[in-house]
């Protein structure tokens, strides 16, 4: 049976009670979990292999009617014993091409939790997942965010859902006018912090320490934990920090520009001077027309409260959460964000033949090739270190990875891991895109797991077996996840990273005519 159709099954187990006895308990099948006792009332999971899920656990209040564009609320209390045993709704978003079609809803502020059924310690640390998607997509139901396989290395596993789009980060200035002592705009950041304040008061019930709690994140994702880290509202939340490939060199939003990209959104909407109720009459479906893509403003913005300075200045300042930090990314992003590095050599002609010498196009020395590497440390790598070694001064312990590991059906076709890779080792999930695994397929799934999930235990993600030195104010040493296994390296990126570092600074020229 299929890990999606033993969830299904179990299901089924759930919603008869009957079915719930001794019996079933004591297989290996999916049957349904005793029931545990929330703060806002009795949850009853499915257990399968020896991990019990709870799934569409509501962790605020539903945002819809006048709590659209509001701060999370508590989320409803029940009576009885409440059945997770399915994901919530995903929060409203563009359907993407080819992605399955998914139940959408503004009624999304549900989160998942997987642990271990039989538990030797009965407080085992806590790892939050916070999913990618450009801050306008993604849900903690895709199932590349199942936990179960991470849980089974002995943590508690959340991953939670958070407003997208205009709808999570919108910031018309009527919505301040009506609520003058709130933050506003930066809702889905409101909404991972309350999901973390969730975890700090009922994950012991799932068998989890709410005094140690990781969170973690990939591309957007990663860019919340940064922006969390550097949210006075969310100190204390969280005990140490994962970024994976989540720091981008784009410039942050300001509070004005958002306030007119949402002007702008409300006139388009027939709107020309709305009060919040009007905005908040507006259907869903209208507002998610206006951003459902990256073209819109709809990212985190500094806001004054919630952030209330550039992340890469607070990190640079140290005005950020002093917690054990994990940070790093892969070695060929550009091969996620297609033609984004198409045209590189134009646009820097008259820099290429030092491009060229810093560059070697992954040994080919082709164009297209030192594009591809070029557009990844301009977009990442570059700002990747820099903020590695600003949270190292600061003083946070720091560890930097470089993931350069290329699973075997994109040897030959990629030159390297794109974004995303990383996260199908992290959650066990290589089957879902390599067919034809070999032996390091299941030796970095495990070199990965075992270093993330003892960071989560202790906060150093290396021992004297596999070592990961931190980053000192003298030294950068980075642990790169190669084919061959890790490896412990100097800074042997420096040169072509202090020049894709300066490249980003050059103004892209205007375009031309037709």
């Amino acid at each position: 049976m299929t890990r999606s159709g033993a969830w299904a099954f179990g299901a089924m187990l759930v919603a008869g009670a009957a079915l719930a006895g001794s019996a079933a308990a004591a297989s290996d099948g999916p049957h349904a979990a005793r029931a545990i006792s929330t703060a806002s009332g009795k949850l009853q999971g499915v257990a399968h292999d020896g991990i019990v899920a709870y799934l569409g656990v509501p962790y605020a209040a539903p945002p819809v009617g006048e709590l659209r564009w509001r701060t999370p609320q508590p989320p409803p209390h029940w009576q009885g014993v409440r059945r997770a045993n399915q994901f919530g709704d995903q929060c409203m978003q563009g359907q993407r091409p080819g992605a399955p079609a998914s139940p959408m809803s503004e009624d999304c502020l549900y989160l998942n939790v997987w642990t271990p059924e039989r538990r030797a310690a009965r407080k085992l640390p806590v790892m939050v997942w916070l999913h990618g998607g450009g801050f306008f997509a993604g849900s903690s139901s895709q199932p590349l965010y199942d936990g179960e396989n991470l849980a089974r290395r002995g943590v508690v596993v959340v991953a939670i859902n958070y407003r997208l789009g205009r709808l999570g980060f919108f910031a018309h200035p009527a919505l301040a006018k009506d609520s003058p002592e709130d933050p506003i705009g930066n809702y889905g950041l409101l909404d991972q912090i309350a999901a973390l304040k969730w975890v700090r008061r009922n994950i012991r019930a799932f068998g989890g320490d709410p005094a140690n709690v990781t969170l973690f994140g990939q591309s957007a994702g990663g860019a919340a934990v940064s922006d969390l880290m550097a949210s006075p509202l969310a100190r204390g939340t969280f005990d140490r920090a994962i970024i994976e490939s989540g720091i981008f060199s784009t410039p942050s939003t300001t509070l004005e520009e958002a306030e007119a990209d949402a002007e702008a959104a409300a006139k388009s909407w027939g709107l020309t001077d709305p009060d919040a109720a009007a905005l908040r009459a507006v259907p869903a479906s209208e507002v998610l027309g206006r951003s459902s893509g990256p073209a819109a403003r709809t990212g985190p913005m500094i806001d004054g409260k919630v952030l209330p300075e550039d992340v890469a200045a607070a990190f640079e300042a140290g005005d950020i959460a002093h917690v054990p930090l994990i940070i790093g990314s892969n070695s060929y992003e550009a091969g996620f964000f297609r033609g984004m590095a198409n045209g590189l050599s134009r646009r820097f002609a008259s820099q290429w033949p030092q491009i060229e010498a810093a560059f070697d196009g992954y040994g080919t020395h082709q164009t297209a090739a030192i594009e591809g590497e070029l557009a990844t440390d301009m977009m990442i790598t570059a700002p990747t270190w820099s903020t590695a070694r600003a949270a190292a001064r600061a003083g946070l312990p720091t560890y930097l990875y470089y993931f350069t590991y290329l699973r075997p059906s994109e040897q030959g076709r990629m030159p390297g891991p794109s974004h995303i890779d990383e996260v199908y080792a992290v959650f066990d999930h290589m089957s879902q895109v390599e067919k034809h695994p070999d032996a390091g397929t299941r030796r970095i799934v495990d070199e990965m797991e075992s270093r993330w999930v003892r960071f989560a235990k202790t906060g150093q993600p290396g021992d004297d077996s596999s070592p990961w030195p931190s980053l000192t104010a003298d030294s950068l040493k980075v642990l790169e996840f190669t084919n061959a296994g890790p490896v412990v390296r100097g800074d042997s990126l420096s040169r072509r990273l202090t020049l894709a570092s300066e490249l980003s600074k050059v103004p892209q020229a205007p375009p031309r005519g037709p």
